[in-house]
């Protein structure tokens, strides 16, 4: 593995420090809820490699002109589809 340059490493941390500091449009406890509801449905349906069960609690739980914005917020951490934002956004929100 080779070391890191000096550059990349503050990059790095420009970066962490700026992920620390931003605010989420979903609160905690919406996550915690968009969460336990998507892995119930996968559970039952699978994933059809949409976003149609997140589309669907978003829509039943934040208001109407808020949705495009976190399905923005959700696919820029790397959910494409249902099972992608339990596999890749459970980090950024860093639900503990």
């Amino acid at each position: 593995m080779s070391d890191l340059s000096k550059a990349k490493k503050k990059e790095l941390s420009k970066a962490w420090q700026e992920a620390q500091c931003r605010g989420y449009l979903l609160t905690e406890e919406n996550v915690q809820e968009l969460f336990e509801y998507l892995e119930e449905q996968l559970d039952n349906t699978g994933c059809d490699h949409t976003l149609h069960h997140t589309e669907r609690w978003l829509k039943n739980n934040i208001s109407q002109d808020m949705i495009q914005k976190a399905i923005t917020e959700i696919t820029d951490m790397g959910g494409y589809c249902d099972c992608e934002v339990l596999l890749n956004c459970y980090e950024d929100y860093d639900i503990g």
